[in-house]
């Protein structure tokens, strides 16, 4: 379809948009400057609207005698009685601000502010209004943008170009455009579930909107909202801690209900609370509407510069009660040159306070996407929108439309490859890739010089990998990826040759399946503890050799699937040939006198069978259901973790043992006193008739300077690697708990730098011995500006209750 029939196609969109929007207008203040998102209802009921960014607004009402109500948080409410017949009718409205008085409240000097009875008063409602309400339904329509307003020319060295025509002249441009529409449903005390009916996304017609209501479930009524890191309401518990109330004034609504605007302070720029206004109705003590900002310092996300949220709740003529009737959400943020800023505006309509649910209704699915949610027409949505399009927004449609069926030609995938399939000098160290967009070919080549490494066992060493990858849909469902790899020692003066391939099935049992064989040096623990990376460094220039090695010739075949809901079950068989490996070479920059220590135990060459079954039960595990696609949720439970590893005596000199291990790992959120993580494991081999060293249960230690943050909890930090190696019965706990500036905010001078401390305890225990432990304090989020990628840990270790060792660790978040 040409450019030409699409901005046709526009022109009849906006004709079409006429016959559906009978009464439409423009939302003014007194200077004539629009008023963004306002809300417009018709009285008494929840089916309204919001004006666009440009304050333009239409609605479809019944024939017959009603009042239109128009409101924007801070402004004077207006209303409009009008006969509806059901002809097309143009209503302009200019809305005044409030005029918020303090009428004769005189305020003395050291004395409590006015602010803080009627803050008091809600504090005492608003358990009353958080399980008001029974049960409900209602239908949500959320648009979304994200708008950059500057794109660096560059990143990194990389050209950026306009990405692909989105951005203008002016480095602008609309990254991302969507509307969707839903069914929200909730019962007490706290079911709830969103089916997605609709849905569109520029420039994707196969693809479905990120809008979720329950992502914008703001409800200032519970003690917190989460935002990161939990936000604490202004009339929750401890609000009185983290905020400072002033009465800006009061008015009378359209329902003549007294209204106090009050101002929010946070007693700190860091502290986690909201600055603006909430709106308290006087006598109900119920949030009338909110007017809330808070900044990156405050969530400790320096990238954020502004979120800003805005509510409006209305009551129902049916039961007088209020509801949330429309939100706001504006965001800005910005990294590496790029600066963007975000809307995500959600109306909220006819609600219905005595659903009845089918038996079975709630369930561990949460959220929900209609097969033929993304085919609506244009029709369709000209009938529904309930928030008109600005001329830009239309405008990305027609072109990101366009866009997408250019993006998907061949023509233009095949000019992209060519481009992009040039060999470059760069290519020498990152590796090449080619690819056959078009019919979803992907190949890739390791650069050798990238994969130099060195260990005593082989000396200098490098690998040559080779990947090729088919796509089976556009959707990234169903795929095949097979990467051999050449790798050769030259101290040894040994080539090894191995591969792996893998099928991914689907994605809503997350089925997958692999392949893989050949000649490997791998370490003793099968989890690679050590980076060969971090190994090469410590070999080279400190002449300690951290990583153990052995050679095996094999093949193995794993399976992963979710079973049914939470139950996800992982099954691998390997069958090796398994021999030691000596040192090759005694080589360094430093220390060349000395000799690298082999203290390991040497084995005969042997075969073995092994067995591993791994199960991870999640009970009451969330999930969100997509058309050929699942997105886990989570869930308020912990993860139970068994694995039972089986070596099968196939021939004499095979390995014979049974291991079981049962594990439990946990994450909580604990308001506003931190975040506690733990993970424990309790293992014992049933059998051990004949265990190699590579067999026995090992315990991820470590000797280094640096560890990924996400291993922390998986791993102990002054651990030598395999000293407790063992086949008796054993027990290890992993404890961190997050504070998320629970302390730090209380610091002066510490609380600018947006750090925050950690605490962690590990133990580890083997049959009756003394244990061993570690005690942690991390300080975290360290770095400058939008870049806080460190967590510096300082750890103290005791073996049998005396001193053992005291270690600092640098995590590094890449």
């Amino acid at each position: 379809m040409s450019f030409i029939v699409k901005i046709l196609g526009l022109l009849l969109c906006c004709c079409s948009l006429q016959s559906y929007a009978q009464i439409s207008g423009t939302i003014t203040d007194t200077n004539g400057e629009p008023l963004a998102f306002a809300s417009i209802y018709i009285e008494g009921t929840s089916t309204g609207t919001s004006s666009n960014i440009e304050g333009i607004y239409q609605i479809t009402p019944d024939s017959g005698i009603l009042t239109l109500v128009y409101q924007y948080v801070g402004y004077k409410t207006h209303k409009e009685q009008i006969n509806y017949q059901g002809n097309p009718k143009t209503l302009d409205v200019q809305l005044k601000e409030e005029s918020v008085t303090l009428g004769e409240i005189v305020v003395k000097a050291n004395a409590e502010d006015p602010a803080y009875p009627i803050i008091r008063k809600a504090m005492a409602k608003r358990k009353f209004y958080l399980n008001q309400t029974e049960a409900y339904s209602c239908d949500v329509y959320i648009k979304g943008t994200q708008k950059l307003l500057n794109a660096p020319e560059t990143i990194l060295g990389q050209e950026l170009g306009d990405l692909g025509g989105i951005l203008d002249s002016t480095r602008q441009g609309i990254v991302y455009l969507s509307e969707s529409e839903s069914k929200l449903y909730y019962q007490k005390p706290n079911s709830k579930k969103e089916v997605m009916v609709s849905s569109k996304v520029a420039g994707d017609d196969n693809g479905f909107s990120f809008n979720q209501a329950s992502l914008m479930d703001f409800n200032f009524y519970e003690n917190s909202v989460e935002i990161d890191r939990p936000i604490i309401s202004p009339i929750g518990n401890n609000a009185f801690l983290f905020y400072k109330y002033q009465l800006a004034g009061s008015y009378f609504d359209e329902n003549g209900f007294l209204v106090y605007k009050i101002k929010l302070i946070p007693k700190g720029k860091e502290e986690p609370a909201f600055g603006g206004y909430i709106y308290i109705v006087d006598e109900l003590w119920n949030i009338h509407s909110t007017d809330f900002y808070i900044s990156g310092s405050a969530i400790k996300q320096p990238i954020l510069d502004t979120l800003c949220i805005r509510q409006l709740h209305i009551p129902l003529a049916t039961n007088d009660q209020w509801c949330l009737f429309s939100q706001s959400i504006d965001i800005r943020f910005g990294a590496l040159g790029f600066e963007v800023d975000g809307n995500f505006t959600g109306v909220f309509s006819n609600y219905n306070f005595d659903p009845i649910f089918e038996k079975d209704f709630f369930s561990n699915e949460v959220f929900k996407v209609e097969d033929l949610a993304n085919e609506k027409d244009q029709i369709y949505w000209d009938s529904i929108r309930p928030i008109l399009l600005t001329l830009e927004e239309k405008e990305d449609y027609v072109k990101k439309d366009s866009l997408s069926e250019l993006w998907k030609s061949k023509v233009f995938l095949d000019s992209i490859d060519r481009e992009n399939n040039k060999f470059k000098i760069a290519n020498l160290l990152l590796g090449y890739s080619y690819n056959r967009s078009y019919k979803k070919q992907y190949y890739t080549l390791s650069s050798p010089l990238s994969t130099i490494q060195f260990d005593p066992y082989r000396g200098f060493y490098g690998a040559l990998k080779f990947g090729f990858q088919k796509d089976f849909d556009d959707e990234n469902i169903r795929w095949i990826l097979v990467e051999p790899k050449f790798s050769y020692g030259l101290a040894e003066k040994r080539l090894r040759v191995s591969a792996e391939g893998t099928f991914s099935l689907e994605k809503v049992h997350f089925s997958k399946i692999r392949l893989r064989g050949g000649r490997v040096a791998t370490q003793f623990d099968e989890t690679n503890p050590l980076s060969r990376t971090v190994n090469t460094f410590y070999a080279l220039y400190g002449k300690l050799n951290l990583m153990r090695l052995y050679e095996k010739d094999f093949v193995a075949a794993s399976f992963e699937r979710e079973l049914f809901n939470g139950f996800f079950m992982e099954t691998d068989l390997e069958y090796a040939t398994r021999r030691a490996l000596g040192l090759s070479t005694h080589f360094s920059f430093w220390k060349k006198d000395e000799f690298y220590g082999d203290d390991f135990p040497d084995f005969e060459k042997h075969r073995a069978l092994i067995g591993t079954v791994r199960l991870r039960i999640r009970l009451g595990q969330k999930y969100l259901s997509y058309p050929k696609r699942k997105f886990i949720s989570g869930s308020k439970y912990p993860d139970f973790l068994i694995r039972y590893k089986k070596g099968i005596s196939l021939f004499d000199d095979s390995p014979d043992f049974d291991l079981l291990s049962l594990g439990i790992k946990g994450d909580y959120q604990l308001g506003f006193f931190g975040r506690t993580e733990f993970r424990l494991e309790a293992g014992q081999f049933l059998n051990s008739e004949n265990v190699y060293f590579m067999d026995r249960k090992h315990f991820h230690g470590n000797r280094t300077i640096s560890v990924p943050p996400d291993q922390f909890l998986n791993r102990f930090l002054a651990l030598p690697y395999y000293d407790y190696s063992t086949t008796k019965p054993h027990f290890q706990a992993h404890f961190y708990h997050h504070f998320q500036g629970l302390l730090t905010d209380r610091i002066p001078l510490v609380k600018r730098m947006n750090i925050m401390f950690v605490f962690g305890s590990k133990w580890l225990f083997l049959g009756e011995e003394s244990p061993y432990t570690e005690y942690s304090l991390g300080i975290d989020n360290l770095g400058f500006g939008a870049f806080r990628l460190f967590r510096l840990e300082f750890i103290t270790a005791f073996k049998a209750w005396s001193y053992e060792d005291f270690r600092v660790v640098l995590g590094t978040k890449l």
